[in-house]
């Protein structure tokens, strides 16, 4: 799926050609650490289903693994049983060789929340023993086309496939679903009107208002880490150019002013002074950061193919996607050095890059032969692992922070 793509091009065409820069990636790794789960203990109901979860949960993260008791880096100790509706929950990890315990706590829950218990405490397990948050908690927005339907809408779910939901009804085009830092709303683009619409959803109490439908197009929509601006692509003064929207009074600031080209799929830095947004003014689309306030354009990608979708993490760094051999890739980059990697795998095209809370992983989109999935990577280039595949196309991901 390559419809952001599209609407960049659509509105210039791309004549300069850059020299290849030589890329360091890196090496493939193996986990590094290991748990036995064999000291845990469950009855056959909700406990079966929870120790289910936290398995799947904890040996997530790239980092960790399962292996058998004799060559574990942890043992995790406990048990899970049901009770009167309730389920009792005691777990501990300790170290294999000196016993020396790590983590231990007792829940207490009903039947019907186990699965959320299961990936609040693999994220307290991971914060402990990596130093970084879990992600296991966080859901994942993501555009989605279900098997047999001709529209697409935005959906939600756990890392481990869990509580998957369809949060709209447009059945239309809608592209780049994007959380808002108070994770009960979300931004996108929706074509559900014959025009491409920016709108802001609320989950809880349920609702949605238009943010941007002015002439032309209106993309983009990136909400500023404080949660007061948002960020858009608007072609309403002629070519697509940045924008910032005061969410709450409603002013616009034009930010960008470029002859000849298209922007597209802004991000805000961590501290909300800067956004990396796509432009092709200059031929190729490459990476390009701005004030908030406007000022002079900063060029931070060179050469390759085309350079897209970007998302600026919590630990500093953008990851985004880059064209490169015939194939879509995922690079992530330092915008203050320039220093730069690959972290996807050559077996297919990975574009979308989404971070997860612990700066480490990323949710992508994976295409092979038109069929869209969505993936985990991580930091060190480690194998990727399936989170949402079949039955539909899934691409756009965006990880919650």
């Amino acid at each position: 799926m390559k419809t952001v793509f599209v609407l960049f091009v659509t509105s210039l065409i791309f004549q300069s050609v850059f020299a290849q820069s030589r890329i360091q990636i890196s090496r493939q790794g193996s986990a590094d650490s290991s748990f036995d789960f064999s000291g845990f203990s469950t009855d056959s109901g909700a406990g079966a289903r929870f120790f289910s979860g936290l398995r799947k949960n904890l040996t997530m993260p790239s980092q960790f693994s399962e292996a058998p008791p004799s060559s574990a880096d942890f043992r995790v100790l406990g048990s899970a049983r049901s009770s009167g509706g309730q389920v009792e929950v005691t777990v501990q990890v300790a170290d294999r060789g000196q016993g020396q315990r790590r983590f231990g706590k007792r829940y207490s829950v009903a039947e019907n929340q186990v699965e959320g218990l299961a990936r609040l405490i693999s994220d307290e397990i991971t914060e402990t023993l990596t130093g970084r948050p879990g992600f296991a908690s966080k859901r994942i927005l993501f555009v989605g086309q279900r098997a047999g339907s001709r529209g697409k809408d935005v959906y939600a779910m756990y890392p481990d496939g869990g509580g998957m939901v369809q949060l709209t009804r447009d059945d239309s085009v809608v592209l780049a679903p994007k959380w808002a830092p108070d994770g009960n709303t979300f931004v996108y683009t929706s074509f559900h009107r014959g025009f491409p619409d920016v709108y802001l959803q609320r989950l809880q109490p349920a609702g949605r208002k238009v943010v941007s439908s002015s002439s032309g197009m209106n993309s983009g929509g990136a909400v500023s880490p404080d949660g007061r601006k948002i960020a858009l692509i608007l072609s309403r003064e002629g070519r697509p150019e940045l924008y910032v929207k005061d969410l709450s009074s409603g002013r616009t600031t034009r930010l960008t002013r470029t002859a000849m080209s298209a922007k597209s799929s802004p991000s805000w830095s961590p501290n909300g002074k800067e956004i990396v947004f796509v432009s092709g003014h200059q031929g190729i689309p490459n990476l390009y950061v701005i004030g908030v306030n406007g000022g002079e354009l900063r060029r931070i990608t060179r050469g390759g193919g085309e350079n897209l979708s970007p998302h600026w993490g919590p630990n500093g760094l953008i990851a985004f996607t880059r064209r490169r051999e015939g194939r879509y890739a995922i690079a992530v980059l330092n915008p203050n050095n320039g220093d730069m990697r690959f972290v996807s795998p050559a077996d297919a095209d990975y574009e979308d890059p989404s971070w997860a809370a612990d700066g480490f992983h990323l949710a992508a989109s994976r295409t092979i032969r038109g069929q869209s999935a969505i993936y985990l990577l991580d930091m060190e280039g480690k194998a990727a692992k399936s989170l949402l595949q079949g039955q539909g196309k899934w691409y756009m991901p965006s990880f919650r922070l």
